[in-house]
């Protein structure tokens, strides 16, 4: 993998180093260790979606299409204008985000909106739109950063004060549906699709299924955005029941796929039980809401996003990271991940979803405190193989620019 060409991954592990940091500060914080710190729970998040996982994705993107479609690959002027553009414009929203300066922020979300821009039109030019149906993952990949734009555009309604149907919480509401279960779902499950087959050595179980898997994902992803803008609560639920089948269309082609083949791994058990815990707050929300009238807020809440961040967006980055720089790197063989790491960290989020209901606050915090803790003990170890993979083939670049020198 040449870093000058493609200088994401390396970001993409330098945030993810930075959300663990963040991660053990929101669990000494809660742990009492630490006093609150501000906007912290905002940070870890973002450092995560668009410090590592937008990093990733556009990274990936444009190489990925020009080597299935056989056609150019992005130029450098066009990797690093992604790149500033994108590194610039979060380096922007975390200084401002926390000092409350709202314009600011708008600012660099207007950025980031350029980007995802560039990066659609990259994929235009490199002649996604023209062949559609060429292979698994394109209609997935051209999808997907669409939602995206949607959830910046929610992001800057809140910042600026733009009105919208569903007040404030729809706003927030749509901003997550989009980025995670639009965006970032969409793009993992092309992903998914795609390398699976090739990582367990035999075609995917129901090939078939695959355009129903992506329409059933979009329409429901369509429908779990629009419903909150809206304050429509029936355009939202219908959106959480049309997402549920396309995401078991999904995991049924998954594991259909894996189990024939004994190819399950530490690395493909994150990936496959992050969609579970993905699924946790589609199954919640209804009972709660059938028992009290209304949708989950407080500590339910919190710990849905919490679930969320930890159980779904992190396993997604530490199962499937891997996969791809050994794909980038040529290497046919490689470390698959650790079995303990899968136990600590799934117990830590099933320790914050607990806390939840937990009656008595104290032992709340501790318990939500205790699994933080354990979330970050549980990424340790695919953290540093991440991160000893990029720097070791940084290091061989070096090593083989010098030589050819």
């Amino acid at each position: 993998m040449n870093l000058r060409r493609n200088p994401f991954y390396l970001m993409a592990g330098f945030y993810l180093l930075l959300d663990a940091i963040a991660l053990s500060a929101q669990a000494l914080v809660l742990g009492g260790v630490l006093p609150p710190l501000p906007d912290l729970g905002w940070a870890r998040i973002h450092l995560l979606t668009i410090g590592v996982v937008v990093q990733a994705i556009l990274g990936t993107l444009p190489t990925l299409v020009a080597t299935k479609l056989g056609g150019k690959r992005p130029s450098i002027s066009v990797t690093w204008t992604l790149w500033l553009l994108v590194n610039s414009s979060f380096g922007l929203l975390l200084y401002s985000m926390p000092d409350g300066f709202s314009e600011l922020a708008a600012g660099a979300a207007i950025g980031i909106f350029a980007a995802v821009v560039l990066l659609l039109a990259t994929l235009h030019w490199q002649g996604a739109c023209s062949v559609r149906n060429t292979y698994v993952g394109l209609r997935f990949y051209m999808a997907a950063p669409l939602f995206f734009l949607f959830g910046i555009v929610m992001a800057m309604s809140m910042l600026l004060n733009w009105p919208a149907p569903g007040q404030f919480f729809g706003l927030l509401e749509a901003h997550v549906h989009a980025n995670v279960w639009g965006f970032l779902a969409l793009i993992v499950a092309g992903f998914l699709l795609e390398h699976i087959p090739a990582y367990a050595n035999r075609p995917l179980r129901w090939s078939t299924l695959v355009p129903a898997t992506f329409w059933f994902l979009t329409v429901g992803a369509a429908g779990l955005v629009a419903g909150p803008w809206l304050g429509l609560l029936p355009v939202t639920m219908l959106g959480i029941v049309i997402y549920v089948i396309g995401t078991s269309l999904l995991l049924s082609n998954l594991i259909g796929t894996l189990l024939p083949s004994h190819s399950l791994t530490p690395n493909i058990a994150h990936l496959v039980i992050a969609y579970l815990w993905m699924m946790v707050p589609a199954f919640v929300a209804p009972i709660i809401l059938a028992l009290t009238g209304h949708l989950p807020t407080g500590r339910i809440e919190e710990a849905a996003v919490s679930g969320l961040v930890a159980g779904w967006i992190l396993q997604i980055v530490i199962g499937a990271f891997p996969l791809r720089l050994r794909e980038v790197q040529q290497r046919s063989t490689g470390h698959d991940g650790w079995w303990l790491s899968v136990v600590i960290l799934n117990v830590g989020v099933l320790s914050v979803w607990i806390s939840a209901f937990v009656p008595a606050f104290t032992s709340s915090l501790s318990l939500m405190a205790l699994g933080y803790t354990c979330v970050v003990i549980g990424c340790l170890l695919p953290l540093t193989t991440i991160l000893k993979r990029l720097l070791g083939n940084r290091q061989m670049s070096v090593a083989d620019a010098s030589n050819n020198g």
